[in-house]
């Protein structure tokens, strides 16, 4: 449960941070966060595991394209929520990274 209240913490800041994404309100953070929880469980594996010659060949990297594009199916699922692109979506996800692992130091995890 503390995860996703600093996943949804982390989505808030990046809508400030971000001039491509919008969060219209709550409701739509609120959805935004479990979808985002929902597509890393369910369809994200399944990319990693499809893309693996990929990622592979690219030394990893391209592991930053597929955060961006579970980050933009999130956003295209959630009414109220919006993405300018790939391009932001794989900035956006970075800095999500970014920001979810400095929360998670400053307020624990329950790992």
């Amino acid at each position: 449960m503390k995860r996703l209240i600093l996943n949804g913490v982390s989505l808030w800041l990046i809508d400030l941070i971000f001039d491509g994404i919008v969060i219209s309100d709550a409701q739509s953070l609120i959805a935004l966060t479990l979808m985002l929880a929902l597509c890393n469980m369910l369809i994200k594996p399944f990319l990693q595991f499809f893309s693996f010659p990929l990622t592979l060949l690219s030394l990893g990297l391209f592991s930053l394209i597929i955060n961006g594009i579970v980050l933009s199916m999130a956003f295209q699922l959630v009414p109220g929520a919006a993405i300018g692109g790939l391009g932001t979506a794989v900035l956006a996800s970075i800095v999500l990274s970014v920001v979810n692992g400095a929360l998670t130091d400053m307020f624990g995890s329950e790992r």
